[in-house]
């Protein structure tokens, strides 16, 4: 036969040989343990517990809002906005103590069903205050309590990483959440601080350093959301002017050579969530995930989940579209030790 010809069925074998191999792998990816350090206690909320305690609260959905068409994210959506239409409901419960237990064993289970040895969730107490009408104190001795007897139950070790969102006020979100903290005798429990929220928004001048402030006095660890919408001098502030040791998402980082040869210095992990990067345009489809990028600049990174719930897939999901995204086996049996090594939980082995 002409060796310019192509045989349809070698084609074929080599194909399916390849899939085989690619199924292999990613079933013994799935067997590995992990440690989750980007996963947001509302977006792993299982969409059953959702549905069972608005049934409980009698929450009235927003006007048009459908369970089955809104909650989930499952294709890349048009806009970071429209990736975020679940939390209209996510910021509606739980509005009862029990409810939040139910919410946290159910977060925890979910976690470990992907084998997660110890995770970092990221909550927002302000609106759990407003929610069971309580102080800000009351409502993070809630979450504590919740998150310990869910974490105990699977024998996960979890730390609470709290949540300031962009704005105005974000100032004093960080003071009140800081004061919460100290009332309660500055517990374990609590191992970072993260500022998220639209990146279009502007923060107090002030911002910065209060987060420096806070990394000093407390020993808490910082994480930034940042360039998660193209905006490359986030990354640098997170870097430069809080003191971040880790970077949420952070994929416009990629554009400027200089940024990530900063981070790699300062020894400043990414916390990349391939899926959710893809589903809310942060990668555009026919763009190359930067995974490969931080990797040829030797930045440091770890592969995390963001909102699994709310995408339907877990870290193990994220490791293997780690794989298609371009990284290594190696790189993803790597991970469980990079997570260790950057996670804000003490004592980890």
């Amino acid at each position: 036969m002409d060796q310019s010809q192509v045989d349809p069925a070698k084609m074929q074998s080599d194909t399916i040989e390849h899939e085989m191999l690619r199924q292999s792998l990613t079933a013994k990816l799935c067997e590995r343990d992990r440690g989750e350090l980007h996963v947001h206690m509302n977006g792993a909320i299982p969409v059953s517990t959702i549905q069972n305690i608005l049934a409980d609260e009698s929450t009235e959905l927003p006007s048009g809002f459908l369970i089955e068409r809104d909650l989930v994210r499952c294709t890349p959506c048009q806009s970071l906005a429209s990736y975020l239409t679940p939390w209209q409901v996510l910021r509606l419960f739980p509005k009862k103590r029990e409810n939040l237990d139910r919410l946290s064993l159910a977060v925890v289970a979910s976690l470990a069903e992907s084998n997660v040895r110890f995770a970092e969730l990221r909550s927002s107490v302000l609106y759990l205050a407003t929610l069971q009408n309580c102080s800000p104190t009351q409502a993070l001795e809630r979450l504590i309590e919740s998150s310990r007897a869910a974490s105990d139950h699977f024998g996960m070790r979890l730390g609470l990483i709290l949540t300031v969102t962009r704005g105005d006020y974000s100032s004093v979100a960080l003071s009140t959440l800081l004061q919460a903290y100290q009332n309660l005798g500055e517990p374990d429990d609590v191992v970072g601080l993260d500022l998220a929220g639209d990146e279009e928004v502007a923060y107090p001048s002030e911002l910065p350093s209060l987060y420096r402030k806070a990394k000093d006095r407390f020993g808490l660890g910082i994480t930034i959301h940042a360039g998660e919408t193209g905006r490359v001098d986030n990354v640098r502030a997170a870097a430069e002017l809080f003191g971040a040791d880790r970077i949420g998402h952070g994929t416009a980082a990629s554009k400027d050579p200089h940024l990530l040869d900063l981070l790699a210095k300062r020894d400043i992990c990414i916390e990349v969530c391939p899926i959710s990067n893809r589903l809310t345009g942060a990668v555009p489809a026919d763009e190359a995930h930067p995974l490969l990028e931080f990797r040829g600049h030797q930045v440091p990174f770890v592969i995390c989940s963001d909102n699994p719930a709310i995408h339907q897939r877990g870290l193990a999901d994220d490791d293997a579209m780690a794989l298609t995204e371009g990284l290594s086996a190696s790189d993803i049996y790597q991970q469980f030790e990079v997570a260790k090594q950057f996670s804000f939980i003490e004592g980890l082995d």
